[in-house]
């Protein structure tokens, strides 16, 4: 485990700087959503021994693994970088989501050359069980499986655009706040999510959300990071 960890470790740095530039460039006053950017990705997960354990990866696949996951990250930093350039708030979202799904295609290409379809499926589901309802509809994947017809599409883009909305009227004023207000907000932003998700699952019908459930497969709790020590007041 030591030794994953050692192979991992500048991985895991690279997938979450990558995370922390794309927030800070689509909401500025925010920082990353911590566990939940690297929570949602392909090469965030894959990258946590946890999930590397329950996927039964072996030493050789955790090495390819590896590799996938320092490429993919160095080169998304690349088509990154040049987003804080564009002014508009809207282009540059829109930039941001062909990115993220080009960059999860081709997360699922290189992986799945790199373990087996039976490890590649289960990835898939820790990632349903882990990631937001609202977000994991939104893929194309999942709603052809669902078959959600166009009048559940637009609800759903609906409540994502009000929880966007909410969020950056939530985060807006963030910059120069304290730390225990950025807590606190946060804190709302989470209560926002889950009742964005709630409204989500209102949209499907019971077959669907039977089906919902059933791509997730078995239940797996994915452990949160270690919070980082605070400083001391003097610093």
């Amino acid at each position: 485990m030591t030794r994953i960890r050692r192979m991992f470790g500048p991985a895991i740095a690279l997938v979450l700087a990558v995370t922390l530039v794309a927030a800070a460039q689509e909401r500025p006053a925010r920082r990353s959503r911590g566990g939940g950017g690297s929570r949602g990705s392909l090469l965030g997960l894959v990258s946590r021994a946890q999930v590397q354990k329950e996927m039964k990866l072996n030493e050789e696949q955790i090495g390819k693994v590896k590799k996938v996951v320092e490429a993919l990250t160095a080169e998304m930093r690349k088509e990154y970088a040049p987003l804080r350039d564009i002014e508009d708030r809207a282009k540059r979202s829109a930039k941001m989501a062909e990115l993220r799904a080009q960059f999860d295609t081709k997360a699922r290409k290189q992986l799945a050359a790199a373990v087996s379809k039976e490890q590649m499926i289960r990835l898939h589901q820790i990632r349903l069980q882990a990631r937001p309802v609202l977000e994991s509809l939104g893929e194309k994947f999942i709603a052809d499986k669902l078959k959600l017809t166009d009048e559940q599409k637009k609800k759903l883009a609906e409540i994502n655009k009000d929880i966007q909305a909410e969020r950056t009227k939530l985060f807006s004023s963030m910059r120069d706040a304290t730390r225990e207000k950025r807590s606190e907000a946060y804190a709302k932003y989470r209560e926002l999510r889950t009742g964005a998700d709630k409204k989500a699952l209102e949209v499907l019908t019971a077959p669907q959300k039977k089906t919902f459930e059933e791509l997730k497969g078995e239940a797996f709790k994915l452990e949160s990071r270690r919070p980082r020590p605070a400083r001391p007041a003097s610093e």
